[in-house]
């Protein structure tokens, strides 16, 4: 019976302690996919003043399978930056399936739980989970590079998670497309460069076809929507799918500024002088 799978109320103190410690145990002991493949991206000397904030909400819903006890939970951590237009952008990387509110974001996914456990006769409970993680992965005077990382599993024989990038300039918060660093009548110049660069970080010879090892349509190379910055470079990152099955995992690729300023744009090289000149000032 459903009402014997799932305890909806907890009545003694040292049954809620129980609870708190099993619960603490699962998550140490899950792996969250999607954190597994966090980049270090830049040196971290912060410009912005911003402060990290964590929620995590469960359901009120504890599966019991074989005397053991767990539950589903939602945990979203991001930055609160002093300035509050900054924080709209913080929102938008989370509120990706047009929530409102971190709250209702919250809500949506434990609601879903809980639906499924109302409306289904579950023969072998199983917890849920989601977890969603922005990070200030550059912050100074010039850029600022937020990631969301997320994981997510609600059933099935494994979780998915994706990361996201966003590019932003740190006077007016602007979101920064590629075309700002790449100009737009050298794009498929750069795209052969980071062809080429792809092929050697996957041991392909110049001639080797993607067909059918790789998702690329047509069998013809591809840069990836998610772009950041680093010192370094720019960075592409196809994610869980994109270009591969599941079991490859997703894929970074970087292509030095050395090897592509006949393609940037004026803004672009000032960009990446200021952001390199920032970093050699602190170290």
């Amino acid at each position: 019976m459903l009402i014997s799978i799932f305890k909806t109320k907890i009545n003694t103190i040292i049954f809620s302690t129980l609870l708190i410690a099993l619960f603490l145990s699962c998550q140490s002991n899950k792996t969250d996919g999607a954190n597994s493949h966090r980049q270090n991206i830049s040196s971290r000397t912060d410009s912005l003043i911003y402060r990290d904030t964590v929620i995590r909400e469960i359901s009120k819903y504890f599966p019991e399978r074989d005397g053991e006890i767990d539950t589903s939970f939602v945990k979203v951590s991001y930055p609160i930056f002093q300035d509050s237009a900054m924080n709209k952008h913080v929102f938008e990387n989370i509120l990706l399936e047009g929530e409102t509110t971190i709250d209702q974001y919250i809500d949506n996914f434990l609601e879903g739980y809980g639906n499924f456990v109302e409306e289904n006769n579950v023969k072998y409970p199983i917890a849920w989970e989601k977890s969603t993680d922005v990070f200030v992965e550059m912050n100074n005077p010039y850029l600022i590079m937020l990631s969301n990382i997320t994981y997510e599993y609600s059933g099935g024989a494994h979780g998915n998670s994706f990361t996201l990038w966003n590019v932003y300039d740190a006077h007016n918060y602007k979101k920064l497309a590629l075309n700002t660093f790449i100009s737009e009548n050298k794009m498929k110049e750069f795209t052969k460069i980071a062809e080429r660069f792809f092929r050697q970080e996957e041991g392909l010879t110049d001639t080797t076809s993607l067909e059918s090892d790789y998702f690329f349509e047509n069998d013809t190379f591809a840069l990836a929507a998610n772009y950041g910055i680093s010192k370094e470079g720019i960075m592409f990152y196809y994610n869980q799918y994109e270009i591969k099955p599941y079991s490859e995992g997703p894929t970074l690729l970087t292509i030095p500024f050395e090897n592509i300023q006949d393609c940037m744009t004026e803004t672009g090289k000032n960009y990446i002088k200021n952001v390199k000149e920032y970093y050699n000032s602190i170290q």
